[in-house]
Parts: C-alpha cells; sequence; structure tokens
C-alpha cells in the first residue's frame, strides 16, 4: 500500500492547478468538465495534489500547525532559491537533527501550507 494522492481545496482550482505546474513543475494528470474542475496534478513518481473548488458550506481552518505537505528534495539550497526567485513565499528556515534535517515551510495562493524537507537520511 502507499499514497496516491491528497486534496486541497481552492477558490480558483485553475490557477492553482497552474501554480503549482508553473513554480514546482509538477504536470496536469486528471481534469473534469464540472465547475470549478476538479484537477490532479502529480510529480514524476505519480504523487498527486487533489485541487478540489472550497464548497460554499466549507469553514476557513487554521492549518497552521496541524496541516502541511511536503516535497523532499536533495538539493535544499538550490530548490528554495530556485522557488523564491519563481515568486512562492517562504517562511523561515527551520533545522533539526543538527541540520540533518532541513525545512522551510510556504503557503500556496489558495493559503494551503506546503513544505520543502531535505534529510540526509530518509524516514
Amino acid at each position: 500500500m502507499r499514497i496516491e494522492h491528497f486534496a486541497i481545496y481552492a477558490e480558483d482550482t485553475v490557477a492553482l492547478a497552474d501554480w503549482y505546474c508553473e513554480k514546482f513543475g509538477l504536470k496536469v494528470v486528471f481534469r473534469n468538465e464540472q465547475q470549478p474542475p476538479v484537477f490532479f496534478v502529480a510529480d514524476d513518481a505519480g504523487m498527486s495534489i487533489e485541487i478540489i473548488g472550497r464548497p460554499p458550506r466549507a469553514q476557513p481552518i487554521d492549518f497552521s500547525d496541524v496541516f502541511h505537505f511536503a516535497f523532499i528534495v536533495d538539493d535544499f539550497d538550490a530548490t528554495v532559491a530556485d522557488l523564491k526567485a519563481k515568486g512562492v513565499p517562504f517562511e523561515d528556515e527551520l533545522q533539526f537533527a543538527g541540520g540533518k534535517i532541513r525545512i522551510c515551510y510556504f503557503a500556496d495562493p489558495a493559503g494551503n501550507r506546503g513544505q520543502v524537507v531535505y534529510r540526509t537520511e530518509p524516514l
């Protein structure tokens, strides 16, 4: 068993799908024709983010401490610098285990919280 995808809300699903494709190099692997359209954007390994329209009944939730998703990278400094150059807004870097784990959080245009993480040893 392995994780296939996770879902996030967006007011504008088209714009958010475009943002992840442009900034993170993901590709649209599914789009339906409902309004707003639902997208799956995936990395080269097939892990996907499902982007769905925020239902009117959905209340805003502060995900700052509870919810985030992470992109694992091999070259932390180069990746973060590249994403910053593309306009991705990052919080300050955090380091753990003497620098063996490095993370930076970002917020996407829909307010979802993500993270870029580097680990010298996999989980």
